[in-house]
């Protein structure tokens, strides 16, 4: 039996359609004109029009009015009044219970427990298979949560991770979110898996990214597994919250339970799935989470937060694989990181001599395209609030991106101020990077700065701004840009942004992009339309850009009915087309992007792809060092299939397949992963990506490869060892990253970093031992010792 569910709320009033009707208009109007220039009229210098900004003008000023279905949840639920939202009133206790797990505490024993969770996943709406109940309670320092999580099959319970920030996805957990400033739109996410072992999120806007995930709280969490099932207590200092001031507060609240051998989400409140069916997208939605009362006189603190931490290390580099010498050298820093909790809405941080030396090695890309490759930031400091900082498209052209920041010269210091001023999320970051600390301020430094606000226009609605600079000695590159967001029905939302560069370089000098789109969708269907315009020069001094001289319309449609019987629990069909010329009218790529998933009632899944593509070079590129494409017309068709399990399960895999065209020739890509958690106290993982490509040119027969083993290895949930060894055959480099992480106390910790780099001659290679089967590039020993005091 095949349901479609259809949620789009029937009763807004008649205009929302005629207003909805005018925006969905005046958008494929921009779009129809944007795409098709006056070659006539283009200037010698093809910087990009402003008809990306001009269309966002236009349709978000007829899109404020469209009345949003769930512009009330975030003041008052669906109908308006308060009492519609499911509440629940935390209780003061004198007495504050013993965090252990147990449940057994006098504080416990007179507070209702809260049991109306609902099943999400898999039977929306159902009640839980699994008894399940909440408390909540506070004293003056601390708000406190007790679980009680029955399993009529305990031996089943999942969990495995003890890694502080790791796989909690694949253990049987819980989550529980906080909208302090009761925006409906940021929230704090606190994660627990049935063995205590933590992580945290900040939710920006209702998005949330594995960045999201780099905030580190302190807080206390501890669980019990027993016949019955497992129990789980935490205590939030509310010294680690911002909020507004007030002597009773009210708070934005999510729970959720995951049985994770089920494949069962539970929520309190139920968020639909018309919100989305995907893995984070209940607790993102914070405009309909349910409301926490009843929080009096409770002390504020003084937020301070001082991190010293001293650096011992080593290093050996060969600089010149053709000579034997080495260069050694022993490097001795300390330096610290500040907190301080400005008012209780804004914090400051700053760090001074900042040393990264803990952070996680990249991995291994090898790129077989024209385009730059994409690094994912990985360092803390820039990734905490780093939703708060996103503007553009992520991924592709950002406004600002924070690994243009101190990668190549060292962070002598810093400061960011991020926070809530009433309805504006205000973010302001200042940096200062060379080569020593004796350039700090000096004109060998360089001076990288970004302000960034947005603020709620009406609820699920948001209008922001950026300003982003680079200052280095003579030279000097600024950005700014706008950007808005409407939410409206459920999944529905049109985005806009639009930036612009102004820099002492006559080149990039008043170049600009922007972007506009309109996605509609429900717990079925979707479609959605958008138009990218990039000029020439673009080049934000902070940001990053894929692709340049471009002018993208894309559309896509997709179904994604819920089945009732049999194997399957969901499918989905997706097309995608896009189409692209240069900022002079002439095409220069299009796609054609078909595929269908399988979402088994398990976290099983099967995809099908497929593709049909245009790709017109008008410079030549090399794909490998002795092999270039030449300028011309090339069409490509590709297939691939890809299946991925359950990574819960103690073995778990991952594989895809794509072949067809490429660039007159063919190319086949295979992909595998596996993990094995062989306990709590060892899991064991790897990849291996593998590409044959033929062309029809010279040097254009080879094959691409990168391979990669992770181990991670647990005595406790405050000593833990991570390790990544990777190749590639392009760079013929191995490498080998292992870190140790001991916390000695709750937000302190003693890091122990091993790197070491070794190449793979080739027969060709000009090396000073031809003989080797492998030369050392560098080997490189950190310790970094933290502690936190906290003021």
């Amino acid at each position: 039996m095949l349901i479609v569910r259809d949620d789009l709320k029937m009763g807004l009033q008649n205009e929302t359609t005629e207003t909805m009707t005018k925006s969905v208009g005046a958008l494929f109007w921009c779009i129809i004109l944007a795409s098709h220039p006056q070659p006539s009229r283009m200037p010698p210098k093809t910087t990009a029009e402003p008809s990306a900004a001009f269309c966002a003008a236009i349709a978000f000023t007829v899109l404020l009015s469209v009345p949003t279905a769930s512009a009330q949840t975030a003041s008052g639920g669906d109908n308006g009044s308060p009492a519609a939202l499911p509440t629940i009133e935390a209780v003061f206790v004198e007495e504050a219970p013993r965090i252990d797990g147990r449940l057994d505490d006098d504080a416990w024993q007179f507070i209702d427990p809260i049991s109306d969770f609902r099943q999400r996943w898999p039977n929306e709406g159902a009640l839980p298979t699994e008894e399940t109940w909440a408390k909540v309670a506070y004293d003056r320092d601390y708000l406190y949560f007790a679980f009680s999580f029955k399993d009529k099959s305990p031996e089943l319970i999942r969990a495995k991770n003890m890694e502080r920030g790791g796989r909690n996805d694949r253990d049987d957990h819980a989550y529980i979110g906080l909208d302090t400033f009761l925006d409906g739109r940021n929230a704090y996410l606190f994660e627990m898996n049935a063995l205590g072992t933590q992580d945290d999120a900040m939710i920006a806007d209702e998005a949330i990214t594995l960045d999201s995930y780099s905030w580190d709280a302190v807080f206390t969490s501890e669980t019990v597994i027993n016949e019955e099932g497992w129990t789980l207590e935490v205590s939030i200092p509310f010294r680690q919250l911002r909020f507004p001031e007030g002597e009773e507060l009210e708070f934005g609240l999510f729970m959720r339970r995951k049985i994770n051998r089920k494949n069962e989400t539970l929520n309190w409140p139920l968020i639909p799935l018309s919100y989305g069916s995907g893995y984070s997208d209940d607790m993102r939605t914070v405009s309909e989470y349910g409301r926490l009362t009843g929080i009096k006189n409770i002390s504020r603190g003084k937020n301070i937060e001082l991190t010293p931490y001293v650096v011992s290390g080593a290093q050996k580099v060969r600089p010149d694989l053709s000579v034997d010498n080495t260069n050694s050298d022993l490097n001795n820093e300390v330096g610290f990181d500040l907190k301080y909790g400005l008012t209780s809405n804004i914090t400051i941080d700053a760090t001074v001599n900042t040393d990264f030396a803990q952070v996680e090695a990249d991995n291994a890309q090898v790129n077989l395209t024209r385009f730059s490759l994409f690094f994912p930031e990985k360092r803390q400091f820039f990734l905490e609030r780093s939703g708060l900082f996103e503007h553009g498209s992520s991924r592709q052209t950002q406004t600002f991106f924070s690994r243009r920041i101190g990668l190549t010269e060292r962070i002598l210091a810093g400061a960011r101020a991020t926070g809530q001023v009433g309805r504006v999320s205000v973010g302001l970051l200042n940096i200062e990077t060379g080569d020593e600390m004796s350039d700090l301020l000096g004109s060998r430094s360089a001076n990288n700065f970004v302000a960034r606000a947005r603020t709620e226009v009406r609820p699920r609605a948001t209008a922001g701004a950026i300003f982003t600079s680079l200052d280095r000695g003579g030279d000097w590159n600024r950005a700014f840009g706008a950007d808005t967001q409407v939410r409206f029905w459920s999944r529905s939302e049109f985005d806009a942004w639009y930036t612009g560069v102004v820099a002492s370089d006559d080149t990039f000098d008043g170049e600009q992009a922007g972007r506009v789109s309109l996605s509609l969708r429900n717990a079925v269907y979707g479609g959605s339309l958008s138009y990218t315009s990039v000029s020439t020069d673009f080049n934000p001094g902070l940001g990053f850009v894929r692709r340049r001289d471009m002018r993208q319309s894309v559309g896509t449609l997709t179904w994604s009915p819920f089945l009732e019987n049999g194997p399957f629990r969901q499918i989905t069909a997706h097309t995608m087309g896009i189409y692209i010329t240069g900022q002079d009218g002439d095409k220069q790529s299009w796609s054609i992007n078909p595929s269908v998933g399988f979402q088994l009632r398990q976290r099983d899944s099967i995809q099908l792809t497929g593709s049909r593509e245009f790709e017109r070079l008008e410079q030549p590129f090399f794909i490998r060092p002795d092999a270039e494409i030449v300028p011309g017309d090339y069409t490509f068709n590709r297939v691939g299939l890809s299946f991925t399990s359950d990574p819960g399960r103690r073995l778990s895999l991952s594989a895809g397949l794509e072949t067809g065209d490429f660039f007159h020739g063919t190319r086949t890509d295979w992909n595998a992963s596996g993990g094995y958690r062989q306990s709590k106290y060892l899991t064991l993982g790897g990849s291996l990506r593998y590409s044959t490509v033929d062309l029809p040119i010279s040097g254009g027969d080879f094959n691409a490869t990168t391979a990669s083993i992770d181990i991670l290895g647990s005595v406790s949930r405050k000593l833990f060892a991570k390790a990544l060894i990777q190749y590639d055959n392009f760079s013929r480099n191995a490498t080998a990253n292992i870190r140790i992480d001991w916390i000695h106390t709750p937000g302190s910790d003693l890091f122990l970093v091993f790197n070491t780099s070794y190449h793979v001659p080739s027969d060709s290679e000009d090396v000073f031992d031809p003989r080797a089967d492998l030369l050392l590039n560098n080997m490189v020993g950190i310790a970094k010792l933290t502690y936190l005091i906290m003021l």
